[in-house]
């Protein structure tokens, strides 16, 4: 596949990224971000989905319009979280504090 890929890419002139996008799966989802949390919602009720991972298009406009319009908009349907119980990723995904020598009140103090 990767020899297909660059003489693909080599009779068209395509660059590393013009590549990935012509021929890379089109996996993605377009829309407007009330068009979208509504398409994702029904995947989450429905079983589909349970977490998102959102690659914008572009970079980094493409990042703000996914944090300032689609996230409020899954959060408003009930399927993005809008705060977390803990404060730590290490919290968060249920971890145990790691095995070092200091405590975690040291480990507080100092950060």
């Amino acid at each position: 596949m990767v020899a297909e890929w660059r003489a693909k890419a080599q009779a068209h002139g395509w660059s590393l990224r013009e590549t990935v996008i012509a021929l890379g799966p089109q996996r993605g989802h377009v829309g407007t971000p009330s068009g979208l949390a509504d398409k994702f919602a029904h995947f989450v009720r429905h079983g589909a989905i349970d977490g998102f991972n959102v690659t914008p298009y572009l970079i980094p406009d493409g990042l703000d319009d996914i944090v300032d319009l689609l996230v409020p908009e899954l959060q408003e349907r009930g399927i993005y979280r809008t705060e977390y119980p803990g404060t730590t990723l290490r919290e968060n995904l249920g971890l145990r504090e790691p095995l070092t020598h200091r405590s975690a009140q040291d480990r507080r103090q100092a950060g």
